[in-house]
């Protein structure tokens, strides 16, 4: 396992460019086998677990929104190539029309691309909260703490989108955390 990810949730992380990553209390770089035993998870600890947590949580909540935008996006563009083709007949003389169907196939073409690579944008993005998420319930594994999460998604105002997280931590010294956070999208 990486010794860093341990680093990145503990509250003596140091890093510097000379050194890279340290120990504010030994001033030495991270040097242990399955766990730290001088490991300190508080706000920082906290913060990254409920980001983590609310942006996976997000994108499960935009995952039927990204595909019926896909498969929507997808119908338009197959139609606007099926219009294109049967324009008129293929006996063409005017090269104005010929320029019309041209373009409009083109369209239901770029239709096409628009929809692959906004379904692949959001499977990225998905597939990079899990690992996110991944990494610290592995780090908190080994540590024997495990939780419960839920999510209270307030009205969006104006764009604005509050979001109040209570995560409930079982074998670990806090019992329960409640924070609030506000997002545009």
């Amino acid at each position: 396992m990486n010794l860093a990810r341990h680093c990145d949730l503990c509250e003596n992380k140091m890093t510097s460019l000379e050194k890279g990553i340290t120990c504010k209390l030994t001033n030495k770089k991270p040097n242990f086998n399955n766990t730290c035993s001088k490991i300190t998870l508080d706000k920082k600890f906290q913060e990254k677990l409920e980001i983590a947590n609310l942006e996976l949580e997000i994108m499960r909540r935009n995952q039927k929104s990204a595909h019926l935008t896909f498969y929507g996006t997808i119908i338009i563009g197959f139609l606007l190539i099926l219009l294109g083709y049967f324009f008129s007949d293929w006996n063409i003389h005017s090269l104005f029309l010929w320029y019309v169907k041209i373009g409009i196939i083109v369209a239901g073409f770029s239709f096409l691309e628009t929809a692959y690579s906004k379904l692949n944008k959001y499977r990225r993005e998905n597939k990079k909260a899990e690992l996110e998420k991944n990494k610290i319930d592995e780090v908190l594994n080994k540590y024997g703490v495990s939780y419960c999460e839920s999510f209270d998604f307030k009205e969006k105002i104006h764009g604005t989108q509050e979001v109040i997280v209570n995560v409930e931590f079982k074998n670990w010294t806090k019992g329960k955390i409640t924070n609030s956070y506000k997002f545009d999208y």
